[in-house]
């Protein structure tokens, strides 16, 4: 049987929380035997979606992450269980069965993802099982169904490639199922204007040169002058070039240790 994966694309998610609805009503008070007991109605999400707010007024950028279960080919929570209660089907979805767990509660920081949860009233463990009784019904999972806009995909091993790939938390090395798209990643922003007119620069030359890999990134300002510059790499070191022609030119130095808004940029005739 070949394995089962998701595609999780963050720039087409909108915060809409459908997933989220979806799977509180695909699970609670429902058991799915031998998949899963019921989800309880309050303390747990088994697909949440995370709200990351970046930047400050007036350059501000909010991304969505629907985040569940990545179902690792080499699951730090499976070794931490002492009864064996958490395993892997054929199709490489991960579960937690509910008659073997005991309730320990050592797969929960085992977990890098902190997407398993402690069901208070049942004394178990749970989390996403990627809607498995679904799966074997031929169905997509619930959340998948649900979402409006494409923004969490499922299917077979090898279905999602292309550029911008990448996967949560690779130097924990747990081999995750679900592969995302438009992870957010560090940004150089600002705003150019003429200092003598008080006004904005609109296609003002901005160029982005990576420092320690002698590449470049350049955009030009657009109609309120304003710029950003995404989907740098992170804790790199970055030399900003702003020109434009009859100024003189503007250089500033930053690290993108998180996002990086350079304010208003000054450029004077010369």
């Amino acid at each position: 049987m070949a394995n089962r994966e998701f595609l999780v694309d963050v720039d087409k998610c909108t915060g809409c929380m459908l997933c989220v609805v979806s799977c509180k009503d695909e699970h609670f008070e429902n058991s799915y035997a031998p998949w899963s007991a019921p989800q309880p109605e309050t303390g747990q999400f088994w697909v949440d979606v995370k709200t990351l707010e970046r930047g400050s007024l007036p350059r501000v950028r909010v991304s969505y992450m629907p985040t569940f279960c990545q179902h690792c080919a080499d699951a730090p929570c499976i070794p931490a269980c002492p009864d064996d209660a958490i395993k892997t089907r054929d199709d490489g979805l991960v579960w937690i069965d509910p008659k073997a767990c005991t309730g320990c509660g050592k797969c929960e920081p085992a977990c890098p993802y902190d997407v398993i949860f402690f069901n208070e009233e049942a004394k178990i463990a749970q989390k996403c099982t990627g809607c498995a009784h679904r799966v074997d019904d031929g169905l997509a999972p619930r959340c998948v169904e649900a979402c409006p806009h494409d923004a969490i995909l499922f299917g077979d091993e090898g279905a999602f490639t292309g550029d911008g790939l990448e996967i949560l938390k690779p130097e924990h090395q747990a081999e995750p199922r679900v592969s995302w798209r438009g992870l957010p990643k560090p940004w150089i922003a600002g705003t150019v204007i003429d200092a003598d007119q008080d006004e904005v620069i609109i296609g003002a030359t901005i160029t982005v040169h990576d420092i320690a890999n002698k590449t470049s990134h350049q955009m030009q300002t657009d109609e309120y002058g304003d710029f950003w510059v995404m989907g740098l790499a992170e804790s790199r070191s970055y030399r900003v070039e702003i020109a434009a022609d009859g100024y003189k030119s503007v250089t500033r130095d930053v690290t993108t240790d998180g996002d990086q808004d350079l304010g208003t940029v000054v450029l004077s005739s010369g």
